[in-house]
């Protein structure tokens, strides 16, 4: 699973909008969007907050990105 379907997976799993993650983080729902399509990578600065918005944990998070399965990355 990569980690814009991680983000995405875990949007949905709260029923998040990307308007709505996009406000929460102070950015527009366009970068959300393509944090999700893979088209480029949240900064550090959006990380934690990105986890806290998502219910996940940073370190969850940013293992998303790596090839777990999807059985193991938290929702």
């Amino acid at each position: 699973m990569t980690q814009g379907q991680c983000l995405r997976n875990a949007r949905l799993d709260h029923g998040l909008t990307l308007a709505a993650v996009g406000r929460a983080l102070g950015v527009a729902r366009q970068y959300v969007h393509a944090w999700e399509s893979g088209r480029r990578n949240p900064g550090r600065k959006h990380l934690a907050k990105l986890a806290d918005v998502l219910g996940l944990d940073l370190e969850d998070l940013l293992r998303c990105n790596s090839n777990l399965q999807p059985s193991t990355v938290p929702k």
